[in-house]
This record gives structure tokens, C-alpha cells and sequence, in this order.
């Protein structure tokens, strides 16, 4: 696996791009500027992918801005890491943990490339030794 500073979760991307939430904006600035590697399981595509259009449904973003914060997302760089390489010690540590295999697929890198894990989900901070809340 190539270089890394930090693995950041979903939740980052969409904080940063949809809540203007300060610590998750500066992570994903610092990303876009090249002062941070980051990368994160492919998976993670598909989770703003998700949560883009829950937000849509539920009113709170527009379909052409779900779609923009997207291909926002899929251009940022941050390097997506094969589900092939993370889905089964992804499950070992999720039934040691007792997370969702989604998660751990998460965990798996940050602990791999022994790099933080930035997230804003608190149970997935507290699931590895580098978890760090934003």
C-alpha cells in the first residue's frame, strides 16, 4: 500500500462539505492542498454517495448539489484502497469489536498504514487505538 498520513472515514467528507463542520473542513482542506495523504477503504465512495442522497430525499440538499458534492468527492485526493484487500480481517475485527464490517473496513487500513484514523463517529474512534475524533 502506498504512503499515507491518515485514513479519514466518510463522515469527514461530508461534514466538511455539507455541515461546514470546522475540524472536518480543515482535514479535507489540508487534504486538497497536499499538505495531507489520505486515504480510505473505495467503499467510502459509495457512503457520501449515500448519504448525499438521504439528504436529498430529506430536503436538506438539492439533487444537482447531492450530485455535486459527488463528484467533488470522487476528484479529492484521496487514495481509495480495494474492498479485496480489507473485507476479511475487516470481518475478523468486526466480530472482535463488535462493529459493522463497513467500519472495520476502516480500521483494517488505519491500522495497516499505522496512521490515524480521522472520523466523527465516536464509536469508530474508540474502536482502534488510532481512532481520533474530529
Amino acid at each position: 500500500m502506498p504512503v499515507s498520513n491518515v485514513v479519514i472515514d466518510a463522515n469527514v467528507a461530508v461534514y466538511a462539505l455539507v455541515e461546514n463542520h470546522h475540524a472536518a473542513s480543515v482535514v479535507f482542506e489540508r487534504i486538497e492542498e497536499g499538505e495531507l495523504e489520505a486515504a480510505w477503504p473505495e467503499l467510502a465512495l459509495m457512503e457520501v454517495a449515500n448519504a448525499a442522497a438521504t439528504l436529498a430525499r430529506v430536503g436538506r440538499l438539492s439533487a444537482k448539489r447531492a450530485a455535486e458534492l459527488l463528484q467533488h468527492v470522487v476528484a479529492a485526493p484521496i487514495r481509495p484502497e480495494s474492498l479485496s484487500l480489507l473485507v476479511l480481517p475487516a470481518l475478523a475485527i468486526a466480530l472482535k469489536r463488535s462493529i459493522s464490517a463497513c467500519d472495520a473496513c476502516y480500521i483494517v487500513l488505519a491500522e495497516a498504514l499505522d496512521v490515524p484514523l480521522l472520523t466523527a463517529d465516536r464509536r469508530l474512534a474508540a474502536a482502534t487505538p488510532n481512532g481520533e475524533l474530529i
